[in-house]
């Protein structure tokens, strides 16, 4: 999968096709794709949002699986302890505070020297949350399990996340329908819970932050845990006041950009986009979410009836646009 990195301050670009632009997420500047650019990520969107059709023979999908990941990128990391790092990677993106590879099975957050001391908030964040105990052994599927962290000679830090393998970047999907955008919505409210649970605001619960199965439905929310802070606490920069509601706020962003909005204000009822969906997409989150998460359930029920699991059929050449 190619990336395209914003030339302003190095962070990842998301990229909207039908207008030909990248748009920098962090500080906002905007670029016209080249003829070479536009190619490559209509492509690679084409194969996204087709959902390769297959048997679903497991077996195969696996096969093919392990023939890609043979021609993935290798990366090499020297440790202060005289031991290496090597991982085969097919993905990775810049933040302003580390660089996130995507291997097969982990994920590696490698903060440079400047931001080493967050790899250790990220740990403390993690490690001191807690779940309902009639839920714990479920809810805990989609949060972080560190599996290792390593001092690295450049003066950086290596955090190593375990995923589950059919785990991928919610960023990497593109542009969604409104079905998978809802299914995508009960799994945020599920994880929005979690951070009410422990008076948590996560002021990077977006699409670059989740991960999702598409063949079980399940998001994890795996990055930007240090920056993760307590309610009614200032934020790191002392500017506001971090709030339960800016969670919720962030969930109705997030879909927004699923369905090709710029952001929740902006949505509007489509054909494919029921008016119960943007209804709640576009309207004040409720104050906690609990509450939010009941009236998710009223407006899913008016947008969509039944529950209904309606599966994302593709496997990991489509994802990571392989040739």
């Amino acid at each position: 999968m190619k990336n395209l990195n914003c030339k302003n301050c190095g962070a990842d670009m998301r990229i909207d096709i039908s207008a030909m632009t990248a748009v920098c997420h962090y500080c906002g500047t905007k670029y016209v794709l080249s003829r070479e650019d536009t190619d490559y990520f209509r492509e690679f969107y084409h194969q996204m949002n087709s959902f390769l059709k297959l048997d679903h023979d497991e077996k195969e999908r696996r096969n093919k699986a392990d023939a890609l990941w043979e021609k993935a990128e290798t990366k090499v990391w020297e440790c202060t302890d005289g031991s290496n790092i090597e991982i085969r990677y097919m993905y990775y993106f810049h933040t302003n505070d580390c660089t996130i590879y995507t291997a097969r099975r982990n994920l590696i957050f490698c903060f440079d020297r400047n931001h080493a001391y967050q790899a250790e908030q990220y740990r403390k964040n993690v490690s001191l949350l807690d779940y309902p105990s009639a839920d714990t052994r479920h809810l805990s599927n989609f949060f972080p399990k560190v599996t290792g962290g390593f001092s690295l000679t450049d003066g950086g830090t290596a955090l190593i996340i375990a995923k589950d393998e059919d785990e991928y970047p919610l960023s990497l999907f593109g542009t969604l329908g409104g079905r998978h955008t809802a299914w995508i919505i009960s799994r945020m409210e599920n994880l929005c819970c979690v951070l009410e649970y422990n008076g948590l605001v996560h002021p990077e619960f977006n699409e670059y932050s989740l991960y999702i199965n598409p063949y079980t439905h399940q998001v994890s929310l795996y990055g930007g845990w240090w920056k993760a802070n307590k309610h009614n606490t200032l934020s790191a920069d002392r500017k506001t006041i971090l709030q339960s509601r800016q969670n919720l706020t962030q969930l109705r962003d997030t879909a927004a950009r699923l369905l090709g909005f710029d952001s929740a204000a902006k949505i509007h009822p489509e054909p494919e986009i029921p008016q119960a969906l943007a209804q709640f997409i576009g309207g004040r989150p409720e104050n906690n979410a609990y509450d939010d998460f009941a009236l998710w359930d009223e407006m899913l029920i008016k947008a969509y009836g039944e529950r209904k699991f309606i599966p994302l059929d593709m496997d990991d050449e489509s994802i990571y646009g392989g040739d």
